[in-house]
């Protein structure tokens, strides 16, 4: 019984190898090149997964986040191009293999949609979510339109501490759904706020004032006085007197946290709405800490890792 045989036609390979990096190579014969490049796609879940288990760093951010995206991309791309010229360099006497049906490239092609939208999906809620911001309430830290990355995956017992970004469900009925703040005092410290004076646990939060030559790579919307804040070893960049018409309306503050629940502000201290007008933050509607400016909405330069 004379074996069938069929020419493969290039555009087909790589209209295959759009939809599915590899199938194109499954519809030449290449099973074995194939299969390696279909599965290439799950090094970004994995990768991004790993990096929440590490701290925060330019090389968690570069190889284990970026890279995997690159090179992916790089795949796939390579995938496409290689199944056009296989199936040009194969003949018309190619054997029809039994995985040479339309079923099969079919079945490839929605299995990797359904797996990927569902990883992706997987890592969004549980790993890693993508936020943009709308409002200079985080400046001169975070800047209206930047994009970071919050991490929702966290070790058992996890608390915050004093100087964390973190993203948490607004608790009162006004505003937004979700803001972004640092965590300026935990459970059991006692907090007073007078202006530009916090004091924790009779303390008062050393600052330095910034020449605001330094910071051109914030671009042109930054105004007011700059300086830097240490709290608990952290240092990180607070302003004051943004001239904000819209800013929310500000007193002075004075509490003790309590237990399970976190005192934040926002680094732009007369423009933004914090712990002064919505108390304390439960743990429980903390949704991931800002680890990542990866797309920065003035200067590349501060491209990076923000919770350190």
């Amino acid at each position: 019984m004379n074996p069938i045989t069929s020419r493969r036609i290039p555009w087909v390979a790589l209209a295959l190898s759009l939809l599915s990096a590899g199938v194109g190579h499954l519809y030449c014969g290449r099973v074995a090149k194939g299969l390696p490049l279909y599965f290439a796609w799950l090094a970004v879940p994995a990768c991004v997964t790993l990096a929440a288990f590490l701290p925060p760093s330019a090389t968690s951010l570069s190889l284990l986040m970026l890279l995997p995206v690159v090179v992916v991309l790089i795949v796939y791309l390579y995938a496409a191009v290689d199944a056009w010229r296989l199936a040009e360099r194969t003949g018309s006497d190619y054997e029809i293999r039994d995985y040479n049906r339309l079923a099969v490239y079919g079945l490839l092609v929605g299995v990797q949609l359904v797996y990927a939208i569902g990883l992706t999906a997987g890592v969004r809620g549980f790993v890693y979510e993508a936020f943009v911001i709308p409002t200079k309430s985080m400046s001169p830290t975070i800047l209206s339109g930047d994009r970071i990355l919050a991490r929702k995956l966290l070790p058992a017992h996890h608390f915050p501490e004093r100087g964390d970004l973190i993203v948490y469900r607004n608790p009162s009925p006004q505003g937004g759904d979700q803001f972004l703040s640092r965590v300026v005092a935990v459970a059991g410290d006692k907090i007073e706020v007078s202006g530009k004076r916090i004091l924790i646990n009779g303390d008062q939060l050393k600052k330095d004032r910034v020449p605001m030559e330094s910071l051109s790579r914030f671009g042109k919307g930054l105004s007011g006085d700059v300086e830097y804040e240490v709290n608990s070893g952290r240092r990180y960049l607070v302003a004051y007197d943004d001239e904000a018409k819209a800013a929310p309306e500000q007193r002075d503050f004075s509490m003790t946290v309590p237990d399970r629940q976190v005192f934040v502000l926002g680094d732009n201290r007369d423009r933004a709405r914090d712990s002064r007008h919505l108390g304390a933050i439960h743990l429980g509607d903390i949704i991931g800490y800002a680890d990542y400016l990866y797309w920065p909405s003035a200067s590349w330069s501060r491209f990076g890792t923000l919770n350190r």
